[in-house]
């Protein structure tokens, strides 16, 4: 009769056992595992997970922000090193609120205030498309920030100024296209990350969304429908094209950060995201800036000065501002002709009709000349040679300034050797950078004065 009983026992023991912990569910299926592909390229995950290719999503990748660098962490399945130990419910809470499978706050250069606007399935397939990779072991570099933002609990303070979680919910009133078009541009894409600039906490303002914004040197122009600072004087199908192709013959060539978008991401969705992107895009307010006083693409005009000068001077590498001509014959004609007006079929674009050269801010120019372009599509590659190694400041300012002149915006500021130096190094520096160190004297001050408070109603000695 014991026994009869041990055994009753041990199994309703063994029922309270599986009750508490039932098995996990069915894994990941091949649908959902090539539907968390398709999403994870729409989220360009690889872009700032991957610092070698050989190792995708191993992280380590470098990202340039005002205040310091922050690396890319491993999200492989690794037990070690990446996410391999993370439930669904840690991948969730990372894409919707920002917090790690510890509890930690994520910094904001992880777009979440973006990915909060995932559903809950897309979020899963991701996480089941990254899982079913090899595991990489590569640990992640220490971020180099200062004081005190190296500390993860003042994040708290920016998400409560800037962050606001939750899935994004369609709008019963507007098509199915222009649905998915906001779902993918508020909310997969993040393109106001990029494309809006920053308020004093450096969260998104909204009242300038898609208006356009710096960031790391680069400018990433407003793509709202404005005809004259937008992109209201695109075509949709040029839109589609440049967005598949990252080029558009004489309106523009994809390059630094947007390059790295189409290679990595926006040429894998399938055309009728594209389409749906390009819809929605077409609906938000307008935003104009009254400097502009014509669209980007619609500065310049071929030049002859190279093919005078061929021949007849000597080619040199002049600081002088009259050496520019030379510069350009010397570095430039070559790939962009000698009227600047490039190559057929745009592999080498228009020096004029192009909104890198169109620009009033010449921030893009610079990047381009310094950094060069590479661009690659599923079946071609677009390639520059940047110069910084090549040519000095002062070389580089000529240069521009003659590019300006002759092919671009004829009002832009005349390029100086500091503004070459200051995009050598990755544009200006955050104002917050200067704030800082006041902030926090203010802070510092404020809690001083309060333990003074407490600690003179301490010493304080009641009255008889």
């Amino acid at each position: 009769m014991a026994l009869v009983a041990g055994v009753v026992h041990g199994a309703y023991a063994a029922d309270v056992v599986n009750a508490a912990n039932p098995p996990p569910g069915p894994g990941p299926n091949a649908d959902q595992i090539k539907r968390g592909e398709y999403l994870a390229k729409a989220a360009d995950c690889i872009a700032c997970h991957t610092v070698d290719p050989a190792k995708p999503f191993a992280g380590g990748y470098p990202l340039a922000t005002p205040f310091g660098t922050i690396y890319g962490p491993n999200i492989t399945s690794d037990k070690e090193t990446g996410i391999g130990n993370w439930s669904d419910e840690d991948f969730v809470r990372a894409l919707h609120e920002g917090i790690d499978d510890e509890g930690k706050h994520l910094y904001p250069a992880f777009p979440y205030a973006s990915f909060t606007k995932l559903s809950r399935d897309d979020v899963l397939a991701i996480k089941a498309y990254l899982f079913s990779l090899p595991p990489i072991q590569q640990k992640t570099p220490e971020n180099k920030l200062p004081f005190p933002l190296n500390q993860r609990w003042v994040l708290a303070g920016w998400n409560l100024f800037n962050f606001k979680p939750g899935e994004l919910k369609p709008d019963t009133a507007k098509s199915p296209e222009w649905n998915r078009g906001m779902y993918l541009v508020e909310g997969l894409a993040h393109c106001q990350e990029c494309h809006t600039p920053r308020n004093v906490t450096m969260g998104v303002d909204g009242k300038r969304a898609f208006g356009g914004a710096q960031l790391g040197g680069w400018t990433a122009f407003n793509i709202t429908p404005d005809p004259v600072s937008g992109v209201g004087g695109w075509k949709d199908e040029e839109l589609i094209q440049y967005l598949k192709t990252g080029l558009v013959p004489g309106k523009a060539s994809a390059a630094g950060g947007m390059a790295e978008a189409v290679e990595h991401s926006l040429q894998y969705l399938n055309d009728d995201d594209l389409k749906a992107i390009v819809t929605y895009l077409r609906s938000v307010p307008a935003i104009n800036d009254a400097a502009d006083k014509k669209p980007r693409y619609a500065w310049g005009q071929p030049s002859d000065d190279d093919a005078d000068l061929r021949g007849v001077a000597t080619v040199s590498v002049s600081n002088n501002a009259s050496g520019g001509v030379e510069l350009f014959s010397g570095n430039c004609a070559s790939c962009h002709s000698a009227s600047g007006s490039g190559v057929v079929g745009g592999y080498y674009p228009s020096l004029f009709s192009n909104s890198v050269v169109g620009a009033r801010d010449p921030g893009n120019l610079l990047m381009v000349i310094l950094n060069g372009v590479q661009r690659r599509g599923k079946n071609d590659e677009a390639f520059m040679p940047g110069f910084a190694d090549h040519l000095n400041d002062a070389q580089i300012a000529t240069l521009a300034n003659y590019i300006l002149k002759q092919y671009g915006h004829a009002d832009a500021p005349a390029i100086t050797p500091e503004l070459v130096k200051t995009q050598r190094q990755g544009g200006p520096a955050s104002p917050l950078l200067t704030l800082l160190p006041v902030g926090l004297a203010a802070a510092a001050l404020i809690v001083v004065f309060i333990l003074f408070l407490l600690f003179g109603r301490r010493r304080r000695k009641p009255s008889p």
